[in-house]
């Protein structure tokens, strides 16, 4: 691994318009940390690249190889913008399995996302055929 890691980790922090503090309160990786590996200085273990990329909504694939087209999905500051009916599913525990699913899909490859939404549309309409 070399610099470019930390540099992509912080363009799409910037892009983001969060602070070291933002990465840091949302991967669990302190910001000392975070700033030597944006620098350079230090390179992140398997786990803390993760915890990132994880932070920052994009594959670890995304941050790793410079080949990679880099294409962060937009997101929200905070869940108070979102509609309200989505702000209670957020906030409802029961939630938390389906919004996981949704994670680990918005860090695939868009071929493999789109697969996977195709295989969720036929399933979800041979399940409506069954109670017609």
């Amino acid at each position: 691994m070399n610099t470019a890691f930390g540099e992509r980790v912080k363009r799409i922090r910037q892009e983001r318009n969060w602070s070291q503090q933002e990465l840091s309160l949302r991967s669990g990786i302190s910001t000392p940390h975070i700033s030597s590996i944006e620098r350079g200085k230090r390179f992140p273990s398997l786990d803390y690249a993760r915890k990132m990329a994880d932070a920052l909504g994009v594959g670890l694939l995304a941050l790793c190889d410079e080949s990679v087209v880099l294409r962060p999905p937009k997101m929200r500051t905070s869940a108070e913008e979102l509609p309200v009916h989505l702000q209670n599913f957020v906030l409802n525990e029961d939630a938390e399995l389906y919004l996981n699913a949704a994670h680990r899909m918005s860090t695939l490859p868009r071929e493999d996302a789109d697969l996977l939404c195709l295989v969720i549309d036929l399933l979800s309409q041979t399940r409506l055929q069954a109670f017609e």
